[in-house]
């Protein structure tokens, strides 16, 4: 009798009444596997990814262990611990380490997993995933970028480089690099990295030999290589004026524009010839230079110098004052990524990070594009370097469509809807020609799954509103809080692609990056958090506050990559400017002679009309309105595309093209237009000809092209 209830007990739902033990129901369902983590087949996954395993029901914590869910690589297990998340309802497993790069794993659900009624899993499941390769690999080809493991901002050059179009480049290691491997490149990028007297020697017999060396801070033990003569002095946080009236300035801004960070002061030695001036602040110009230029020897070599780490500056642009992590400063109790910024502070007043005199400039793009000028110009007599365009189709500008559903009752529909009506008749979603946007939702909004399924599947793009509850927190608890969020969205919308892009709810930021290290562990690679507001700071000012319209990666505070690109919000329905006169003076300064191109993120909360303004005046210029969605893959499949194979035959420079697929037939290509051999007479590719226009871009004349996947060749007479 007493196995009798004790099966029962075992077996059934059961309640006590007055009469006795009734059964009510029998647990006799498995539980399944809802969902894994990463998702089978992933490539480009983070080193950090979250692994885990949701299941379809709760399982009894007690079947969670080492042995539950198991990793390994090539047949090698890795060491892992693993527990039992009961709010959603997953096994997640913990690597010792790290996972290594460019490696696929296999992830592992045991059979033996089971719910407290004793149902186990039918059967257990594998499948596997692959993490990413290096951040600061290139394609190969004449340029090589030397950086130092040890001083991680010198890595950054690659994303630099890969945000200007150019992926024809190897990154090395200082250790590693020998005059052997240098004789083999036509252009060195030198990151700000101490050197030995071997080193600085090699590099000095390598110039003299031919070579083209550009320098970010550069060691005083090539003060005279550059033709620089060391003032035993820095200068931190000033302003540089580029010369415009010659290359390699002639094209980018004119104005005084800020570099963060320290420059050490120089004098020039006959001969050097300076791109850009030191100054102090806005007005009040050094006798140092900022950038300088010399030739070298009798056979053609140059050696450039930045006198200030540019990587370093253009992270600490984009990504704020690494002083003020942490602190509030513009009033508002929330800590956002404005605070990084916001120079006000009561008690603690500064300036602003990034000079709001500026503030229509993208002043990190731009020193960004004068890196790229000096290359062109260091090559002109060599063979010239091709880039490809920015955004698709040769476009100057772009509107990201991104709004924030808290719960609205048809926001999401109607505004997806007034786009699919204001669209072009015809138009080709994979040519970016439709109208679409993203919606980041809470679960409780009024979008039901079915529809939320059709839209996906015209193109719009769906995530959850992560929501911190407007408060600061920990990077641990926003870690809870983004899987919490996460599987509380897939709950209802189970049949919706892995979401890849985020914007958080009241954009709290408390520390550096840790919202894009937890991002990047659930897999969302595209950030809109930094948020351009709020309106007593800006003031009606159109602009960047992050100095910069390129989606670019996110840096950690040692200067590591973070592989989660930022986009910054620039465009805000409450920001307090004047709309829509600010909308068109943001896109008509990309279009226009300044040429500040950008992907110009928005936001809009469907509690006014902003969506269709954005809409009206991006129509008016035809610019695109896309989604994160359609952003990413566009920049990851730009990322991924390259040139190689770079030589002359003859007149002719050749040269092979890579196109990843997600670019389509959007890829356009830039090319010099006049080199030391002449000017561009044809381009054709596999023995066909290929139409071109000329334009000319920050200074520089180009042949602008369409890319496809083949061997190009371009006769210059």
């Amino acid at each position: 009798m007493a196995k009798e209830r004790k099966r029962l007990i075992l077996s059934a739902a059961v309640i006590f009444t007055a009469t006795g033990l009734v059964a009510v129901s029998r647990d006799d369902t498995s539980p399944a596997v809802a969902q894994v983590a990463p998702v089978a087949g992933a490539g480009n996954v983070d080193l950090s990814a979250a692994i885990m395993v949701t299941f379809t029901e709760d399982v009894d914590p007690a079947t969670i262990g080492v042995n539950s869910l198991r990793l390994s690589a090539t047949g090698t297990p890795v060491a892992a611990s693993v527990s039992y998340d009961t709010w959603t309802r997953s096994a997640v497993l913990a690597p010792a380490m790290p996972l290594k790069k460019g490696t696929k794993y296999t992830a592992t659900i045991a059979a033996g997993v089971g719910d407290k009624a004793g149902n186990t899993l039918a059967a257990g499941q594998s499948w596997s995933f692959t993490t990413r390769r290096d951040l600061e690999h290139g394609f190969g080809g004449p340029v090589l970028v030397i950086h130092s493991a040890a001083l991680p901002f010198s890595k950054y050059f690659s994303e630099i480089l890969r945000a200007e179009g150019i992926g024809s480049f190897e990154s090395v290691d200082i250790s590693d690099v020998t005059a052997e491997l240098v004789g083999r490149f036509s252009l060195v990028l030198l990151g700000a990295i101490p050197l030995s007297e071997a080193q600085a020697a090699m590099f000095s017999k390598w110039v003299y030999a031919g070579g083209d060396l550009i320098t970010m801070r550069p060691d005083k033990k090539l003060a005279g290589l550059l033709g620089l003569k060391d003032q035993a002095a820095s200068l931190n946080e000033g302003y540089m004026l580029i010369h415009t009236a010659t290359a390699p300035g002639r094209g980018i801004t004119g104005e005084t524009i800020q570099y963060h960070g320290a420059a050490d002061l120089y004098a020039l030695t006959e001969g050097t010839t300076e791109i850009a001036r030191l100054y102090s602040n806005a007005s009040n110009a050094t006798p140092s230079p900022a950038v300088a230029i010399r030739t070298v020897g009798k056979v053609g070599g140059q050696a450039a110098a930045f006198t200030y780490d540019l990587a370093r500056s253009v992270i600490y642009t984009r990504q704020g004052n690494p002083a003020w992590v942490g602190d509030e400063r513009d009033g508002n109790s929330v800590i956002r990524p404005n605070d990084l910024f916001f120079g006000a502070k009561v008690g603690d007043k500064q300036p602003d990070w990034n000079d709001f005199q500026r503030i229509a400039v993208p002043v990190a793009d731009e020193q960004q594009r004068l890196l790229v000028n000096v290359m062109n110009f260091m090559l002109e007599d060599k063979a010239p370097l091709p880039r490809l365009w920015y955004f698709p189709k040769g476009h100057k500008a772009v509107l990201v469509m991104a709004g924030d559903d808290h719960g609205t009752r048809s926001g999401t529909e109607d505004s997806f809807d007034r786009l699919k009506t204001n669209q072009p008749e015809g138009c080709s979603l994979a040519e970016w020609e439709c109208y679409r946007a993203t919606a980041w939702i809470y679960p409780n909004s009024g979008l039901s799954a079915s529809k939320a399924r059709a839209y996906a599947g015209e193109g719009f793009d769906i995530g959850v509103h992560v929501n911190k509850g407007c408060n600061n927190f920990h990077p641990a608890d926003f870690a809870r809080m983004f899987s919490h969020d996460l599987y509380a969205f897939r709950t209802k919308f189970s049949d919706l692609p892995p979401q890849t892009g985020s914007r958080t709810h009241c954009l709290a930021w408390s520390d550096w990056a840790s919202t894009p290290k937890t991002e990047a562990r659930f897999g969302v690679r595209m950030d809109l958090s930094y948020y351009y507001w709020p309106g007593s700071w800006i003031k009606g000012r159109p602009g960047f506050m992050t100095g910069s319209g390129l989606p670019m990666r996110f840096a950690d505070l040692d200067g590591s990559m973070i592989d989660v690109y930022q986009v910054a919000s620039h465009l805000v329905n409450e920001s307090g400017m004047s709309f829509p006169s600010a909308i068109e003076t943001q896109l008509d300064r990309a279009l226009g002679p300044q040429g500040y191109y950008g992907v110009f993120g928005t936001h809009y909360d469907f509690s006014d009309d902003f969506d269709s303004q954005l809409t009206t005046a991006a129509q008016a210029r035809g610019i695109p309105l896309v989604s994160v969605q359609q952003l990413l893959d566009w920049t990851e499949g730009r990322n991924s595309s390259h040139f190689a194979h770079i030589e002359w035959s003859g007149d002719a420079l050749t040269f092979d093209a890579f196109a990843d697929r997600r670019v389509g037939t959007m890829l356009r290509g830039m090319i010099p237009v006049l080199t030391g051999r002449g000017q561009i007479l044809a381009i054709s590719r596999d023995g066909l000809p290929v139409d071109y226009e000329t334009e000319t871009i920050k200074g520089i004349a180009y042949a602008m092209f369409p890319v496809e996947s083949g061997a190009y060749r371009v006769t210059y007479g």
